[in-house]
């Protein structure tokens, strides 16, 4: 079966970052986003985290899965502020998107 590159499931979780974050995000978020994002903005292919299965209510399998994070970054490179995190399937033939956006509450 063929799976998706590293670089096609960043590409992929990106645009359906772009085409929803204006609907799932806090303005203020929206706002961070776009001044910051072409300096510290990063978008990463990881391994999924064991949590998605409580979710999903079925284990995660690590082969079929990849989980990507999308935020910006602090002086050190590290995640300073994630925006979203997506659970995408790594075989072309596999469509299903997981999202969990990180808004934030107004105080």
């Amino acid at each position: 079966m063929e799976q998706r590159t590293p670089d096609q499931l960043v590409e992929w979780a990106y645009d359906q970052f772009l085409e929803q974050a204006a609907d799932m995000l806090a303005p203020e978020q929206i706002v961070d986003i776009t001044l910051e994002f072409e300096q510290r903005g990063a978008v990463e292919a990881t391994l999924p985290n064991g949590d998605w299965s409580t979710e999903l209510g079925v284990p995660v399998d690590m082969e079929r899965w990849v989980e990507v994070w999308v935020g910006l970054l602090d002086h050190q490179d590290e995640f300073e502020v994630i925006y979203a995190t997506f659970l995408l399937p790594r075989y072309l033939n596999e469509h299903p998107v997981h999202v969990r956006w990180h808004r934030q509450q107004q105080a």
